[in-house]
């Protein structure tokens, strides 16, 4: 019969050498970084009260247009999308935003940005917003749109941007 003692044994020398400093485990298991995609200024009309559901208060944000530019891409968003927001029992908002974007060479990009924000908690000291942007775009020179993972913040428009509006900053996680 083998003892617990025993075993605890063999795990410690397990244990004991899996232990890594934080540096050498970040490289060992390949820690993403980020790379800059586009900064967008949406414009948006006013926030459409749907009201209560069995999920939690819905509401509708309607997109009417805007503009993005990166290193790699830029061109406009256009009219017609819409950001759906669920308020939770938590007071923490649901963000599923779907639109289309056209690039300056003609392409165009559908765009679903799913979130997640406490900017409705109270007494929240601080605001979460944080977004995961997918696209599908067409096969060529966007492609790479398709081919990774993407994180994404939503803040206060420039000061000179239309009202209402938001800037959304996008990364493609490396």
């Amino acid at each position: 019969m083998i003892s617990r003692r025993h075993i605890l044994t063999s795990l410690g020398g397990l244990v004991a050498t899996s232990a890594l400093p934080i540096k050498a485990w970040a490289a060992a298991t390949d820690m993403p970084g980020l790379a800059f995609v586009y900064e967008a200024v949406v414009t948006l009309e006013p926030t459409q009260e749907v009201g209560p559901t069995p999920l939690g208060t819905r509401r509708r944000v309607p997109i009417t247009g805007g503009s993005f530019a990166g290193p790699r891409i830029r061109g406009v968003v256009l009219a017609g999308g819409a950001d759906w927001q669920l308020q939770r029992a938590d007071n923490w908002t649901v963000i599923e935003a779907d639109y289309m974007m056209r690039a300056d060479d003609g392409a165009l990009i559908h765009v679903r940005n799913v979130g997640l924000t406490n900017s409705r908690v109270p007494g929240a000291t601080s605001r979460y917003l944080r977004t995961t942007p997918s696209f599908e775009a067409p096969t060529g020179p966007h492609d790479w749109l398709n081919q990774a993972i993407f994180v994404g913040t939503i803040g206060p428009p420039p000061d000179d941007a239309p009202k209402p509006s938001v800037r959304i900053r996008v990364y493609r996680v490396t």
